[in-house]
């Protein structure tokens, strides 16, 4: 087998639910590994061609027109790579085209347990799409037909490809509450011939139990050979302890059964690569640790993707995940719509219905490729990417402080803006930073090459690539974020920013409650800063009114849209009165130039129906 210096040059699959892209990494002359070309084609693994693999032989294919190296000899990879550079020397892969796997919850309790095995659900690409407590249980008895066609057990025909989660109580108590659920399971499931247990674990509706362990030989009884079971440790042992690890590997393991080996071409993709093929949050999850580390910052990725988002935080040790399955801006816009419609319009700076944005969200519901080609289209698609990362910002807020130093934002809802002022203005406003860290300032990267999901499946064969690209093509730097922290009257003083370049000049810069802006750096990348709060107005962990300065320290780098300062308070005020709120928004965009007074000109100026617009309440 080949050792990690044996390997130069790797091909990256990353098979999407809408695109399949394939990074070539090779050696360069400076000998250090380096990302030489990448390809992205449409992902194949929907009828009629129902095969993942056919788009990674095209994206492939692509590659080797642009590099002029041959990489596949007879359909197959040619490996090892030649001393002429032709073929590779390892093809690894990435898979999140096999979509979200439904999870059915039955808790004991809707606050504590339910929660609980939610956040378990939640770490992967699953969607918890209904919770049951016990309560819901009794008053809708399955022998009886109670609570018609809303009823909980009439879900269990929903679990095509998922799986049941049954948890509550603590370890050592009252095991009644397990079994009343599990009896009622029982009685839910509809009559099956008899038939060997093997077969019934294999064709059987998955159940994982993840509760009382003292409750573990009661549920089986109940449940006997009707399902296929599997237990957990305890999701909650005790009131105030929560252990999701062991419920989300168990999980794990159902979703590659259930889903991930039974997506059609899966075989084909992993007899190629030479590692298990990964799923892209683990990556983004190595990426942010490593950073972490590297950094000695603490650091929070997002991965806004077609069918699912994903944010990271890492710390230190501490490492918190949050994967909301079926939750994006193409396959995933139906959990979007579900839960998020009625926010959507508050970002959108012209006169829209909620009706106008439902039917806008419904058709790309049933068009999960097409993309935007109007300008109120590209407005609607950024607004559901705010409320994207607002979603999955929250989620993880019930695990991390807010307080992270660098944002890295990847997957295509949030690279694919056209402009990198829209990119930014995106993690602004989904994120609202605040800046209290120990540095004050949040920087802004973005993973334009959507690198960062794959280099999990990289570093399994070759470590030292990974960190290369990762710090070397992996990240874009949009710039650092200054947020002051306070409330003061719009237009009023917020705070003053002196820069001093590293030739000596200075540049002083006021800044104005309401304003959101960039500066670019004018003679040069790193500078010296001194911001100087108004009154009653605070940046980062400092006091009210108190001066920071970077002279005594290392200089700030700026990225390419300069220094960023955010002075809108937090959290952001959207007026409730419509044309208001258009307004400012309108002000928003253009001040920061992620767009034009001339495309704001060209908006509608009335709606196009008699319905009222939204409102822009949280």
């Amino acid at each position: 087998m080949e050792t990690e210096l044996d390997i130069r040059a790797v091909l990256i699959a990353d098979c999407g639910m809408e695109h399949t892209r394939v990074t070539l990494v090779d050696v360069v002359e400076t000998d250090t590994y380096r990302m030489v070309a990448q390809e992205e084609v449409p992902t194949t693994v929907e009828p009629p061609l129902s095969d993942v693999t056919i788009a990674v032989r095209e994206a492939i294919a692509a590659l080797e027109r642009t590099t002029g190296r041959s990489l596949l000899q007879d359909g197959q990879l040619r490996i090892p790579q030649s001393r002429d550079g032709q073929g590779v020397d390892a093809f690894v892969a990435t898979c999140s085209a096999a979509g979200s796997m439904p999870v059915l919850i039955l808790a004991v309790t809707e606050d504590i347990s339910a929660q609980s095995a939610r956040r378990a659900v939640e770490m992967l690409y699953a969607v918890p799409f209904r919770t049951v407590s016990t309560e819901q249980v009794l008053r809708e008895d399955p022998l009886t037909g109670g609570a018609g066609t809303d009823a909980w057990w009439r879900n269990l025909e929903r679990l095509t490809g998922g799986c049941l989660l049954l948890v509550g109580g603590a370890d050592g108590g009252n095991v009644n509450p397990a079994r009343v659920l599990a009896r009622a399971l029982a009685e839910a499931l509809p009559p099956q011939p008899a038939r060997l247990e093997q077969e019934a674990a294999e064709m059987g509706l998955r159940v994982l139990y993840a509760g009382n362990r003292r409750a573990r030989e009661i549920v089986k009884e109940e449940l006997g050979n009707r399902v296929a079971l599997h237990f957990a440790e305890n999701v909650r042992p005790r009131l105030r302890e929560e252990h999701l690890l062991s419920a989300h590997e168990a999980l794990s393991h159902l979703y590659q059964d259930l889903r991930l080996h039974r997506m059609a071409g899966y075989e084909g993709l992993r007899a190629w690569s030479h590692v298990p093929v990964q799923l892209p949050y683990m990556g983004l999850q190595l990426a942010a640790r490593f950073l972490a580390a590297h950094h000695q910052r603490q650091v929070l990725a997002l991965d806004v993707g077609s069918g699912a988002t994903v944010a990271v935080q890492a710390h230190g040790e501490r490492c918190a995940r949050v994967v909301l399955g079926h939750f994006g801006l193409g396959y995933g816009i139906g959990r979007l719509f579900a839960e998020r419609a009625n926010r959507i319009g508050r970002w959108l700076p012209f006169p829209i219905s909620e009706g106008d944005v439902n039917d806008w969200l419904l058709n790309l519901a049933l068009r999960p490729r097409a993309k935007p080609d109007t300008l109120p289209g590209l407005l609607l698609q950024q607004a559901a990417a705010r409320e994207a990362v607002a979603a999955v910002r929250e989620r993880l807020a019930e695990q991390m402080p807010d307080s992270y130093e660098i944002v890295v934002g990847s997957g295509g809802g949030i690279v694919r803006a056209p402009r990198l002022a829209q990119a930014a203005l995106i993690l602004l406003d989904g994120l609202q930073p605040s800046g209290v860290n120990p540095t004050g300032i949040v920087d802004l990267y973005l993973d334009r090459s959507c690198l960062l999901p794959s280099l999990g499946a990289l570093a399994m064969v070759q470590p030292d690539a990974a960190a290369c690209v990762l710090l070397q093509d992996g990240l874009y730097h949009l710039g650092p974020c200054i947020v002051p922290l306070g409330r003061g009257k719009e237009g009023a003083l917020a705070l003053r920013l002196e820069m001093e370049f590293v030739n000596g000049m200075r540049r002083e810069v006021e800044v104005r409650w309401g304003e959101v802006i960039a500066i670019p750096p004018y003679w040069g990348n790193e500078v010296h800063l001194t911001v100087q709060p108004a009154r009653g107005v605070s940046a980062g962990t400092g006091r009210r009114g108190e001066r920071l300065t970077t002279r005594d320290g290392d200089r700030i780098r700026c990225g390419v849209l300069g220094l960023i300062v955010d002075a809108r308070g937090r959290p952001l005020s959207l007026s409730q009165d419509a044309a208001a709120r258009r307004k400012t928004l309108r002000q928003w965009l253009e001040q920061f130039e992620a767009y034009t007074r001339e495309e704001m000109d060209s908006l509608p100026r009335a709606l196009s129906s008699q319905e009222a617009e939204p409102s822009g309440e949280e």
